[in-house]
């Protein structure tokens, strides 16, 4: 296979598997063991201190444009009736010593979410995540039941009904 084929060829598989794994709602990882830091406290958090109660996770970065719009969401929908009986928590995945510029998207959005630190990006692992954002949903049980990858509409019927869901 001549190498422009074989690039092509390794292009649609990659497209194939990733339409097929990541297509809105589905599972990404396991997740159950997702273990990081609370990121003003520094204490250990992981997925099973959210048993017992459903859980949206979302990931984001500083550097991240989309995750403004996505923050943005992220608070008013925590606000919102629709998430009533839900656990939000807002997962940062900056590697770098930017606690200044954190701090400062913290507080442009309001968020008022849990937040946690995962600094070497352990999201994407248990999840699946290809990028940020991605919003994980979590059963009560924290068994992925909906993996959401780039920014979403929490008005957006797919997420409103993944969320029905996972509270019945």
């Amino acid at each position: 296979m001549r190498p422009l084929t074989r690039w092509l060829a390794l292009v649609v598989a990659v497209s194939m598997v990733a339409a097929l794994g990541l297509s809105g709602c589905g599972g990404g990882g396991g997740g159950t063991a997702y273990s990081v830091a609370d990121l003003r406290t520094g204490a250990p958090v992981s997925v099973a201190d959210l048993r017992g109660q459903p859980a949206l996770l979302v990931s984001w970065a500083t550097w991240c444009r989309e995750c403004d719009e996505e923050l943005a969401g992220l608070q008013a929908f925590a606000e919102s009736d629709a998430a009533e009986g839900l656990r939000i928590v807002a997962v940062n995945l900056d590697a770098a010593k930017v606690e200044d510029e954190i701090d400062a998207k913290i507080a442009k959005h309001g968020l008022t979410v849990d937040l946690w630190r995962d600094r070497r990006n352990e999201f994407k692992r248990a999840f699946g995540a290809l990028g940020v954002p991605t919003t994980v949903l979590l059963d009560a049980e924290g068994k992925v039941v909906g993996t959401f990858p780039g920014a979403i509409d929490f008005e957006d019927e797919k997420v409103l009904a993944a969320i029905d869901k996972v509270r019945s």
